[in-house]
């Protein structure tokens, strides 16, 4: 039987997750950025954690994902490469388990069939969210992710999690 496979978010590294145990760890680039400065050092990147990039078909896949949930203006270009190289090794490897704590990359995860795995996350049985963007103004709802502001009466858009 072969290893797990997981893929590291920066909380999984916070965690110490790649410090401990056995398995095969992944991460990209655009991750290995925000953890350099939190002694990640090279030897431990080099000899326990593979660090690649995801393909650009599977960065397209979860982008459009991120834009059917509403989850895309809470993701950052990390997280989306790091979705996109979950769904890149879950179709190569089949037994790969996305590691992190952030609800949005948990939610789009979860739409796109990746496995999920928390670093310390303690609750219940994850349940994914379909967003809804609104006005707190006029009540008016919208499902471009990008408008800000309501081109009705000008306050400020939120989103809120649908109750369909």
């Amino acid at each position: 039987m072969s290893e797990p496979a997981y893929v590291l978010d920066s909380t999984a590294f916070y965690a110490g997750i790649p410090y401990q145990g056995s398995g095969r760890y992944y991460t990209t680039y655009l991750v290995l950025e925000e953890v350099k400065h939190h002694n990640v050092g090279a030897s431990l990147i080099h000899s326990r954690v593979q660090v690649t990039e995801p393909t650009p078909g599977s960065l397209s896949r979860v982008k459009t994902t991120a834009i059917r949930t509403g989850d895309i203006g809470a993701l950052s270009q990390t997280d989306l490469s790091l979705l996109a190289l979950g769904l890149d090794l879950m179709h190569g490897d089949g037994g790969v388990n996305l590691v992190s704590d952030d609800f949005a990359v948990r939610n789009v995860a979860e739409v796109l069939s990746i496995p999920l795995a928390p670093t310390a996350m303690k609750g219940g049985e994850w349940k994914s969210i379909t967003w809804k963007i609104y006005c707190r103004g006029c009540g008016k709802t919208y499902t471009n992710p990008k408008l800000t502001v309501c081109p009705v009466c000008g306050t400020q858009l939120v989103r809120k999690a649908s109750s369909s």
